[in-house]
């Protein structure tokens, strides 16, 4: 069986520079390359560009916020190097997606918010058909979840999220998103929030989450 070298294997932290928040800090994305196929993901950690170290890819200055930022990287790059000796040794060979899937808590046997959402839709659909929900209610979580997944691929650079992810951060810059990026009207995001709080507490009621 073939091994993937460690030599191709590498992470990278970089500035998200082309979506500055509000406060004016931007986001701090990870990139991993492997046999140079590259997967990138959100860190969730946001700092002042003036303040980046481009060279090494950290917070410059030893400041508080440098010091717990620099230290959530490292932890960060610690985790992903630990999945990849992880699966290496398991099976022998690792590309980038399924590296960034395990560390991300994505793994593909893994129910996601995403997978568990289309689910939902598959059985919300039977019930359509058999007259017991109504099409229009269905096309609405047709759309949200349509919001949602450009949401998430905009703001962390993930094709799906865990449960785990699904933080008051998470809902706030959602809310941030349909006001800002889509401009929609409050009533319209107050009925998407809505589908998502339904969404969610039917997550719960199945224990994927908490």
């Amino acid at each position: 069986m073939e091994t993937t070298k460690k030599s191709t294997f590498k992470v990278l932290f970089y500035l998200k520079k082309n979506a500055p928040k509000k406060n004016g800090k931007v986001t701090v994305m990870c990139r991993i390359t492997i046999n140079g196929n590259q997967s990138a993901f959100s860190t969730k950690l946001d700092i002042s560009a003036s303040n980046w170290d481009l060279k090494y890819g950290r917070v410059l200055g030893k400041s508080r916020e440098a010091q717990d930022v620099n230290g959530k990287l490292d932890k960060i790059r610690l985790g992903i190097e630990e999945c990849y000796s992880k699966i290496l040794k398991n099976e022998g060979a690792v590309n980038s997606t399924k590296l960034k899937n395990a560390f991300l808590g994505m793994e593909s046997g893994e129910m996601t918010f995403f997978k568990f959402y289309e689910q939902f839709l598959s059985d919300y659909e039977k019930k359509v058909n058999s007259g017991l929900r109504v099409n229009g209610t269905r096309s609405k979580y047709k759309t949200l979840l349509g919001h949602l997944r450009n949401f998430v691929l905009t703001k962390y650079g993930y094709s799906d999220v865990s449960f785990n992810d699904l933080t008051p951060d998470f809902v706030q810059y959602f809310d941030y998103y349909l006001r800002d990026d889509q401009s929609l009207t409050h009533n319209t995001i107050w009925l998407y929030m809505i589908g998502f709080t339904t969404l969610c507490r039917l997550a719960m009621s199945r224990k994927h989450l908490a």
